[in-house]
C-alpha cells in the first residue's frame, strides 16, 4: 500500500504534463499546414529529443553538414545543418562553462580571418541595404546567401570545437561525407508520384526540379535528359569515403579487388546527373591524393596511364549508347556524344561566359564597396517576366539574383576587394591548417589527412577556376577545415599541437 502511495504522486505528474501537452499538439495538427502549428510541434519535439541532444549533438551535426534536410516549421524552411550547427555550438559553449574541466578548442590562425570576414559581411550589408529576410516579412530578397555565409561560419566553430578520439575518427567521418546520400531522395520521391510528395517538407526538391522541368515544360533541344543530381551527390559521398578510408594505394590493392569495382561504380553513378563538374572534382580529387600519397614515384603511374587508354578506348567505342545524362557529363572529353547531348551543354557554358563578359566592367563599380545580397522584388518579377516573354536573356534572372557561377565573381561584386582578400586569407590559413596536419599528424589518421587535404585543394581549384558560389562553397570549405582541426585536436608540429590543442600531447578531451 506503502508503494502505490509514493508512485502516486509522480504518475500525478506525468499525467499532469503529457495530458495538456497531447491536448496542445491535437488542436495544432487540426490545421497542420500553418506556419503557427508548424512551428508548436517543431518546438515540442525539440523539447523531447533534448536528452538525445545533450549526448549526440555533435554526431549529429557532422551528419547534418552535407545532408539535403530542410528543418519545415520554420521561417524559410533553412537547412538542418544550419539549426544543427546553432545547437551544437550553444551546448558545446554551455558545457565548457559549467564544467571547466573541458576546454573550447580554437585555432587562432583560423579565427582571425574568419572574423575579418565576418565583419566585411556584416559591414556591406548594412551599408548596401540592410539584412532583411522575405520570410520574416522584410522587403527585400537575397539574405539567404548571408544566412548560409554566417551560418556556415558558426558551424565551423561548433565542428572545431571539440576534439574527435581517433577510434571514431573513421566512424565521423563517414557520418560527414555519407550524408550526402540524403540527396537522392528529391529525386526518388518525383519518381514515386504525388502521394509522397509531403516528404519535400522535409527533402528540399531542388535536385528534381529538372525532373519536373522536363515533364511540364521540355527543354530547348527536345530530348530528355532524365538527370539525377542526388545519384550525383550519393556517388560523391561514397567516393570521398573510400578514398579517406584507403587511400588510391588501398583502392588498387588487387588483393581486394571489390574497392576497386565499387569505386568505378561510384565514379559512374556520379555521371547520372549530367554536371561536368562531377568528373572535374573527380580527377582533381584522384590527382591530388596521388601526389600527396606519393605515389607518382612508383610502378603505379605506368597501371594508371594503361588503365586510362583502356577506358578511353571503351569510351570511344560505347559513348553514344550511354544515357544522355551520361554523355552530358563526358561532354568535356574528346569523344563522340549525342549531338543533344553537345548542345545542350555548350549552350549551358556560352551563357556562362557571355554572362561573365557583361559581369566584368561590373567589378570596377564595385570594388571598394561591394553590391551586397539585397535584391528588390520588382526587380526580381521584371527580369523574370522579361525572360519568360524572350525579351531578355536567359542569364538575366541570374543576374539579378547574384548567383554569377564563378567563384571570384562570386566574391568581389557581393563584397568587393576586401571580401576577396578575407576569403583568400582564409583559404591560405586552411591550407596551412591541413597541410600541417597532414605533415605531422597521428600516424593513425595519415589516410583521413591527406584525403582533407586533397579534397580541399581540388575544391578550392575548381571554385577559382571552375564554377563556384561562395554561399555554397564556404559551407564546403569551413566543414572540412572544422573536421581537420577536430580530428587532429588543433594544428600539429611535429609530434606536438601548435594550435588549438594542448602542447605535446595527441590526445585532446572530448568536450
Amino acid at each position: 500500500m506503502s508503494k502505490n502511495i509514493a508512485v502516486l504522486p509522480k504518475s500525478l505528474i506525468v499525467f499532469g504534463l503529457c495530458v495538456p501537452v497531447a491536448l496542445l499538439v491535437g488542436y495544432f495538427l487540426a490545421t497542420p499546414t500553418e506556419l503557427m502549428s508548424l512551428s508548436a510541434v517543431g518546438l515540442v519535439l525539440l523539447v523531447l529529443c533534448i536528452p538525445l541532444l545533450l549526448r549526440w549533438h555533435y554526431p549529429v551535426l557532422l551528419f547534418c553538414w552535407n545532408a539535403n534536410l530542410s528543418v519545415f516549421f520554420l521561417p524559410g524552411q533553412p537547412a538542418l545543418w544550419m539549426f544543427a550547427a546553432g545547437v551544437s555550438l550553444f551546448l558545446t559553449v554551455l558545457g565548457c562553462v559549467m564544467d571547466k574541466q573541458i576546454r573550447f578548442q580554437n585555432v587562432p590562425s583560423m579565427t582571425w580571418p574568419l572574423v575579418f570576414f565576418s565583419l566585411v559581411v556584416l559591414l556591406t550589408a548594412k551599408l548596401t541595404g540592410g539584412i532583411g529576410l522575405r520570410s520574416l516579412g522584410a522587403g527585400t530578397y537575397g539574405a539567404k546567401k548571408l544566412v548560409f555565409i554566417l551560418a556556415a561560419i558558426v558551424g565551423y566553430f561548433a565542428i572545431s570545437s571539440q576534439g574527435i578520439p581517433v577510434s571514431k575518427a573513421e566512424r565521423y567521418t563517414g557520418l560527414y561525407f555519407l550524408s550526402t546520400a540524403t540527396g537522392i531522395m528529391s529525386n526518388l520521391i518525383y519518381i514515386a508520384g504525388p502521394a509522397f510528395y509531403f516528404l519535400y517538407l522535409f527533402f528540399p526538391v531542388d535536385n528534381a526540379l529538372g525532373q519536373a522541368m522536363e515533364d511540364f515544360a521540355g527543354n530547348a533541344v527536345g530530348a530528355r535528359f532524365n538527370r539525377l543530381p542526388g545519384v550525383t551527390a550519393a556517388a560523391m559521398g561514397i567516393f570521398y569515403v573510400m578514398l579517406s578510408r584507403y587511400g588510391i594505394r588501398g583502392i588498387l590493392d588487387l588483393s581486394k579487388p571489390w574497392r576497386l569495382l565499387f569505386m568505378l561504380l561510384s565514379l559512374a553513378l556520379s555521371l547520372l546527373g549530367g554536371f561536368r563538374s562531377a568528373l572535374i572534382i573527380f580527377g582533381l580529387v584522384c590527382a591530388c591524393q596521388f601526389y600527396f600519397e606519393g605515389l607518382f614515384r612508383t610502378r603505379f603511374v605506368l597501371s594508371l596511364l594503361l588503365a586510362a587508354v583502356l577506358g578511353g578506348v571503351f569510351l570511344m567505342a560505347f559513348s553514344t549508347r550511354l544515357p544522355l545524362s551520361v554523355q552530358r557529363s563526358l561532354s568535356i572529353l574528346p569523344i563522340e556524344i549525342d549531338a543533344a547531348a553537345r548542345v545542350d551543354a555548350q549552350a549551358s557554358l556560352d551563357w556562362r561566359l557571355e554572362m561573365w563578359k557583361v559581369l566584368l566592367p561590373e567589378v570596377g563599380r564595385y570594388f571598394w564597396l561591394g553590391k551586397g545580397y539585397a535584391i528588390n522584388p520588382t526587380d526580381m518579377y521584371l527580369a523574370a517576366e522579361s525572360t519568360r516573354r524572350g525579351l531578355a536573356k536567359e542569364y538575366e534572372n541570374s543576374l539579378v539574383a547574384g548567383d554569377y557561377h564563378s567563384g571570384p565573381l562570386s566574391i568581389l561584386i557581393p563584397f568587393g576587394i576586401f571580401g576577396l582578400l578575407g576569403v583568400v586569407w582564409l583559404i591560405v590559413a586552411g591550407f596551412r591548417v591541413l597541410y600541417r596536419n597532414y605533415r605531422f599528424g597521428d600516424p593513425a589518421l595519415r589516410k583521413l589527412n591527406t584525403f582533407l587535404l586533397s579534397y580541399f585543394i581540388a575544391r578550392v581549384t575548381f571554385y577559382f577556376v571552375g564554377f563556384g558560389a561562395l554561399s555554397n562553397d564556404l559551407t564546403l570549405f569551413l566543414g572540412v577545415l572544422g573536421l581537420s582541426i577536430a580530428l587532429n585536436g588543433g594544428v600539429r608540429a611535429g609530434n606536438s599541437v601548435s594550435e588549438g590543442g594542448v602542447t605535446g600531447s595527441p590526445d585532446v578531451q572530448e568536450c
